[in-house]
């Protein structure tokens, strides 16, 4: 009898040891990054405990919709955590991000945010030897490539005459992938080929263009130029009061609306505002509006949204 009593007892405290073991583990389970805010001077470190002890766990940061970048695979020691050190790049940019990691055989996975100010160096443009936006020389082109990550940063190296490899400032690829930027060259520049190449930093996606300039830019090889036109809705008008605020307001399928932008109107009362088509966004009719703060004047336009834009009346 005594023997099945300290049985039960003995249960019961081994039950009770099991439950506060794992509310102390459930509690000890998460993330965060030390410390919480910084620069480019700055190195963080990362913590995250709650995973299976032994188990591989992946790791990354991202800045929300724009990139991710992985750091690499850890080992959960026996107490379920791991820790990780990163330092930013200057591409990084500055803001809000998020550091990621989780479990590849338990699939928990844990987020903790940080953020970048601006102490360091700033996104664009770059503190690099930047031999372009200078006056243009001849006619500007467009560097055009396509196949990128939504929204994706994208670094910019150009190769001159003299085999020189110079960093740009970044690049950002539409919502759609697509990459379009301005390249000039100054009348002091080299005359000869240059070679500019563009790495997206989520999905290593490369391109590259071949420019010559002799006085003038002609553009020579394009790796993969932009084969189909990025969707957008333009809205434009004139009658504004110069200089007034003017909002801009999106209308959805159905009927909810959402304000773009405020923009300001040229000296001539004139304004002109495109948005591009988010993908994925619903097919039907859409309507963009501006209207003026001060002159309370507007101006509309419909579009059709079925893949293609398509003017409604």
């Amino acid at each position: 009898m005594f023997h099945s009593a300290m049985l039960r007892v003995l249960a019961v405290l081994f039950s009770t040891a099991l439950f506060f073991g794992f509310v102390a583990a459930a509690a000890a389970a998460g993330m965060w990054v030390s410390p919480g805010s910084g620069d480019y001077d700055t190195t963080y470190t990362a913590y995250a405990s709650g995973f299976i002890p032994g188990e591989h766990v992946d790791t990354w940061v991202n800045k929300p919709y724009q990139w991710r970048v992985g750091q690499g695979e850890y080992v959960a020691d026996a107490n379920g955590k791991i820790e990780f050190e990163f330092r930013p790049d200057v591409t990084w940019g500055t803001g809000g991000f998020f550091a990621s990691a989780r479990g590849l055989k338990s699939g928990r996975e844990y987020t903790a945010s940080f953020s970048i100010g601006g102490g360091g160096f700033p996104l664009a443009p770059c503190a690099c030897r930047g031999v372009l936006l200078g006056n243009p020389g001849g006619a500007a082109v467009n560097y055009n490539a396509q196949g990128y990550g939504s929204s994706e940063i994208v670094v910019v190296y150009m190769t001159d005459p003299a085999a020189q490899i110079h960093r740009l400032p970044n690049a950002q690829a539409d919502p759609w992938g697509n990459l379009a930027f301005p390249v000039y060259l100054s009348q002091e520049s080299l005359y000869g080929p240059y070679l500019f190449t563009a790495r997206g930093l989520t999905t290593g996606r490369e391109s590259y263009n071949t420019l010559t300039f002799w006085g003038g830019i002609f553009n020579h090889r394009s790796s993969n130029p932009i084969s189909f036109a990025t969707p957008a809705f333009t809205v434009q008008g004139g009658g504004f009061t110069p200089k007034e605020n003017v909002a801009v307001r999106l209308t959805y399928p159905n009927n909810t609306t959402k304000l773009l932008t405020t923009l300001q109107a040229g000296d001539d009362g004139a304004i002109h505002y495109t948005w591009i088509v988010i993908p994925g966004s619903p097919f039907g009719i859409y309507a963009v509006s501006a209207t003026g703060a001060i002159s309370g004047n507007t101006a509309n336009a419909r579009y059709h949204w079925d893949g293609v834009v398509t003017p409604n009346p």
